[in-house]
């Protein structure tokens, strides 16, 4: 089984190395959005029967991006678009925060995810972290959502601070998601076993 893995907003692709840990016999296609990095490597060389899996932000660029272009969705703590759930002026003060003060900023946000000190704020890809912010505040794919023909499975955590229960409702449905009791906002990190023994069995229910 192939799996494509794409990241949230302010992180890369070490939020999925606890999991791909433990999907030891799986092909997995990383894709870094260059928020902690010089260059972006929005890779699209996987195969189009590959599951994808995005975090948060990474759903949302994978259906604006890659729509049709997976066997299968899951999304972990994802949406297919941020505003209107979230205030503009919410993502409007990280832009400012990304101005006056960057490493600050992203070390608020990776503590209200619940993954303090991430990353070293000297990695931060400024620019780049601006660019993801547009995405968050602009980006529309719910239409692209509707057209999806692929099973769907949607994770999410009753603490996230980032993407609330009632946005994942809203965005999901009430009756689709498969819900951790915490985790905040970084499932991959926080419970790698409960997200890959449902990754497993959503990956063997497209085989069997």
């Amino acid at each position: 089984m192939h799996f494509v893995v794409v990241h949230g907003w302010g992180f890369d692709t070490s939020i999925w190395t606890p999991l791909v840990a433990r999907l030891p016999k799986a092909d997995v296609t990383r894709v870094d959005l260059g928020f902690l990095s010089d260059t972006a490597k929005d890779r699209s060389d996987w195969p189009d029967d590959a599951i994808a899996i995005g975090h948060s932000l990474g759903v949302l660029w994978l259906l604006k991006e890659k729509e049709g272009r997976f066997r299968g969705l899951i999304s972990v703590q994802g949406f297919d678009r941020y505003c209107p759930h979230v205030p503009e002026a919410r993502v409007a003060a990280l832009r400012r925060g990304l101005d006056s003060d960057p490493g600050g900023t992203l070390r608020a946000f990776w503590r209200s995810c619940g993954a303090p000190d991430f990353a070293d704020p000297a990695v931060l890809n400024v620019p780049r972290l601006r660019e993801g912010l547009d995405w968050l505040m602009h980006w529309d794919a719910e239409a692209a959502k509707k057209r999806l023909q692929c099973p769907i499975l949607t994770l999410a955590a009753k603490d996230d601070a980032i993407v609330s229960p009632a946005m994942s409702e809203a965005v999901w449905g009430q009756n689709t998601i498969l819900w951790s009791p915490d985790g905040g906002h970084v499932l991959p990190l926080r419970h790698p076993d409960w997200c890959a023994r449902h990754v497993a069995e959503f990956a063997h229910s497209l085989t069997s």
